[in-house]
């Protein structure tokens, strides 16, 4: 790997995948550390399972080598930072949107946002962040990954590689699983609203099945490691769903948030007694 030079990058394809991983670390450690501080408890940050944020060091790859000639000017280098960061965090919010129907991070309670996407005070962090990346901390970098011996280096990327591939897969399979529990927990909601309707205050055991379904499957989603990790996240599908399954691990219902169809639903399943629990009256 190390031979393979990449000209217009001015580097091995070999420093450019250390470069790669050591900012995608820092950046999932950086995600972490924020989520921890604002919840109290450790939140495995980033799309993917491990403890890596591609979109971190892939970014740093861009700025630092389109940026890094304008050490000499910070005002620029950290316009330009801003601008170029800002862009690629909407163009990449944007595309695993289209790609997953779904917005996995939101500022759409910062001031002078755009669709959620981005907003004015993460950009402005970008900007300070990528200054001192440039000429702080990617100097220090080159010099450690120049000291990376030539085989251990190669057998290292060559593993971590195979195991980044895998949590891929994993990933892509909980995010198919994550959409079709909550087509499941939509069907069921439909099924118990027309119930509710056909029964009145009368309730059947096939109603207690599907609230016991729901109530499972409301459980997968609540725990899954999806919506920890990206507690902002908003399903283009099954909108209302996944509202009312965030509004009940909250306990914070909001009038606004259903339409009759999920509040009759939600009324409902309040009725139901909770496993294992008798009706005494």
């Amino acid at each position: 790997m190390q031979h393979f030079y990449v000209g217009f990058l001015d580097n091995t394809v070999f420093e450019l995948y250390f470069y790669f991983l050591w900012w995608s670390v820092f950046g999932w450690f950086l995600e972490v550390v924020d989520r921890t501080l604002e919840t109290g408890g450790f939140e495995n940050r980033g799309f993917l399972n491990g403890p890596i944020c591609p979109i971190y060091g892939f970014g740093v790859i861009i700025i630092t080598h389109v940026l890094a000639p304008l050490k000499g000017n910070i005002l620029i280098l950290y316009l330009l930072s801003v601008a170029i960061c800002t862009s690629f965090e909407l163009f990449v919010g944007v595309l695993m949107e289209k790609l997953f129907h779904a917005k996995w991070w939101d500022y759409s309670e910062e001031k002078f946002n755009y669709r959620g996407f981005i907003c004015l005070r993460i950009s402005l962090l970008w900007g300070v962040g990528s200054v001192l990346v440039i000429c702080v901390m990617q100097p220090l970098i080159e010099k450690l990954v120049a000291k990376i011996p030539y085989l251990g280096g190669n057998i290292f990327a060559a593993i971590v590689m195979v195991v980044i591939i895998i949590d891929i897969i994993a990933t892509l399979s909980d995010i198919r699983q994550f959409n079709m529990r909550l087509k499941q927990i939509d069907y069921i909601a439909t099924l118990l609203h027309d119930k509710s309707i056909a029964l009145g205050e009368n309730i059947s055991d096939e109603v207690l099945v599907l609230n016991a379904k729901y109530e499972k499957l409301s459980e997968q989603i609540k725990t899954s490691r999806i919506v920890r990790a990206f507690p902002t996240m908003k399903p283009l599908n099954y909108t209302r769903t996944f509202k009312v399954i965030k509004s009940r691990i909250s306990n914070k219902f909001r009038p606004e948030d259903y339409d009759e169809k999920y509040e009759n639903t939600r009324l409902l399943i309040e009725s139901v007694p909770a496993a294992g629990t008798d009706d005494k009256n």
